[in-house]
């Protein structure tokens, strides 16, 4: 098997300058696969997914959903909220998937889940829209929250529960899950927070949810069950959902509209993932054009294609690290070591 050798002098020019203390990364390209982890992580470990957890599983439930007739992308938030306001009962659980609801991230206070999902779904439904619905690109935490609930309502059961029954079961994932003990001796500390005693959660609304399951994130990953689910991905699985369901996913469903909020993000999105092209500067050139994946704040992400048999899997705890060396949770950093490492990859594999 080849020696990476860019690859590997970047994961030590990333150890050395502390960008990252802990990580795993995967990398299989036509039928050759490496794998690389620090010391104190195996293929077991859990990493705060944050919000690769949009789609593992939130968007993957929710394509399930569609492709067993139980949801539709044209179904409104107000067939499942029927008291939500009117600017926001026309929103569709495509517009969700897409990030073009008009609805923006806003933090909530700690009593707001003291009445569970109605609770929190009411807060998300008193905050006015940024924008008119499907008239601009907005990257939203919040959207996912509420598409978690419609899924739960589809499925008829709860995210967490849904996951183990619908994913981890079927594709035999061993470890994934939402909620894990605050002293798990084989966890990554993610947290952007110097202090976080026994939050292991790096979202503050998520946390606040006090254990509901979240759609855009708060479950934690390992290596080898996302591994196992971005290989189904691959595959084009069909314990998952339909071809027909993938196809549909994986188009750009926001090319050419406005981007509200450049800090956020201003890649362009299929259905839940992240399409790469020259505005997903973190994942090309390696992946090419129609390429998909997704990240998350706390140093996580994946990215696929199929025709060049290509994915890489990358789970670290680079925001904690950058919080603890710049005393702020700028993601910044984040997003250009995902950049580095993915131009190491390049140089590696497909430079001649």
């Amino acid at each position: 098997m080849r020696q990476l050798v860019n690859t590997e002098k970047m994961i030590a020019e990333k150890l050395s300058d502390k960008t990252f203390e802990s990580y795993a990364l995967i990398i299989h390209h036509k039928g050759e696969e490496w794998v690389y982890t620090s010391e104190d992580v195996d293929m077991d470990t859990y990493f705060d997914a944050a919000s690769l957890g949009k789609i593992f599983p939130t968007t993957t439930l929710t394509l399930m959903a569609i492709d067993r007739g139980l949801l539709s992308l044209d179904d409104t938030v107000g067939k499942f909220f029927p008291d939500a306001p009117a600017d926001k009962r026309d929103i569709t659980v495509k517009h969700l998937l897409t990030h073009t609801s008009g609805m923006i991230r806003k933090e909530f206070h700690d009593n707001v889940a003291d009445r569970g999902r109605e609770s929190i779904a009411e807060f998300i439904f008193s905050v006015p829209l940024e924008y008119e619905t499907g008239t601009k690109y907005a990257y939203c935490c919040t959207a996912f929250l509420i598409l978690g609930f419609i899924v739960e309502k589809a499925l008829g059961m709860t995210l967490d529960v849904a996951f183990e029954e619908l994913i981890c079961k079927p594709l035999g994932l061993t470890r994934s899950c939402y909620l894990i003990a605050s002293d798990e001796p084989n966890a990554v500390n993610c947290h952007h927070n110097p202090e976080v005693h026994d939050i292991r959660r790096d979202d503050n609304n998520v946390s606040r949810m006090r254990g509901i399951p979240a759609g855009p994130g708060g479950n934690y990953c390992t290596a080898g069950d996302l591994k196992k689910f971005v290989e189904a991905i691959m595959r084009r699985d069909e314990r998952l959902y339909g071809r027909r369901i993938y196809d549909l996913a994986e188009q750009n469903y926001t090319e050419g509209l406005p981007v509200l909020d450049l800090k956020r993000g201003y890649e362009n999105h299929g259905l839940g993932y992240t399409y790469v092209n020259e505005n997903c500067p973190q994942a090309c050139p390696l992946f090419p054009d129609g390429s998909i994946g997704h990240d998350g704040y706390t140093g996580q992400s994946f990215y696929l294609n199929r025709d060049e048999d290509l994915y890489v899997i990358l789970l670290t705890n680079t925001t904690r690290c950058s919080a603890k060396k710049y005393g702020n949770g700028d993601y910044t950093p984040t997003r250009q070591m995902r950049q580095d490492m993915h131009r190491a990859i390049q140089n590696d594999l497909l430079v001649k």
